[in-house]
């Protein structure tokens, strides 16, 4: 095995027969920083490792394709700090974050809205693991009927729990032209539904099409704030909502 060194920051390769090819990343001081792995194909990324004054600081482990990968971060060897998902370098679904003492204190859903990271729901956690709701952000979900049928009227309740807990105002919008990135929300036709009682929402929802379906929309909540003498700003924060269904 052969070993070049190079005191800038450049990556090398180290192969070996029978064993994935490495990429090495070194600082000016000849410290590494990173350590890739290859696939057996040489062409794309197994793992790639993160180091910090000689200390695995993170990890990530990706797929054939390279576009979806698997993000672990560490206090130290031992600590794991936050761990998710990211698809083409961004954040996607559940991420998990831990205290110094490997608890978990937050979990955050992420969405790619229009190819931008969005976190969307927030969940935080006391020393025990309990779900603390004056300190989270989201909704849970529920259909009347489990069972969907075609064209069938179906009630969902959506309850929700808002990022600002007083003076803030709700409506549930939805569309059955909304994307799955939402990327076209400002240019297809939109109902809403305002709450009726403590945050919750409920609509009749029904599906022209066997099969799988979705219900698609987002939960607007906004307020106003007085910047100066009677000159009003509007703040607002939108939950977007995503859920599968199958039409017998």
């Amino acid at each position: 095995m052969k070993k070049i060194i190079l005191l800038v920051i450049i990556f090398f390769f180290v192969s070996c027969k029978n064993e994935n090819q490495e990429i090495i990343q070194y600082d000016k001081q000849g410290k590494m920083i990173s350590k890739g792995y290859m696939n057996d194909d040489e062409e794309s990324l197994d793992s790639i490792l993160y180091f910090n004054d000689g200390m695995m600081n993170s990890k990530m482990v990706f797929s054939k394709e390279n576009k979806l990968s698997f993000y672990t971060k560490f206090y130290n060897e031992n600590g794991l700090e936050s761990e998710g998902n990211t698809i083409n370098k961004v954040k996607d679904g559940r991420w998990k974050y831990y205290d110094s003492k490997n608890r978990l204190r937050k979990t955050v859903e992420y969405k790619n809205i229009c190819n931008e990271e969005f976190a969307n729901q927030e969940f935080n956690y006391d020393e025990k693991g309990r779900l603390i709701a004056e300190k989270s952000t989201y909704y849970t979900h529920k259909f009347k009927d489990p069972k969907f049928e075609l064209n069938k009227v179906n009630e969902l309740t959506v309850n929700y729990v808002p990022f600002i807990k007083k003076g803030t105002t709700s409506l549930l919008v939805f569309s059955p032209e909304f994307d799955s990135s939402f990327c076209n929300i400002n240019a297809v036709k939109k109902d809403s539904v305002s709450t009726t009682t403590h945050l919750t929402f409920k609509i009749d929802v029904s599906f022209g099409d066997k099969g799988k379906n979705n219900f698609r929309g987002y939960i607007l909540e906004y307020y106003y704030k007085e910047t100066s003498e009677n000159v009003f700003t509007r703040r607002e924060k939108k939950t977007f909502i995503n859920i599968p269904v199958v039409v017998e």
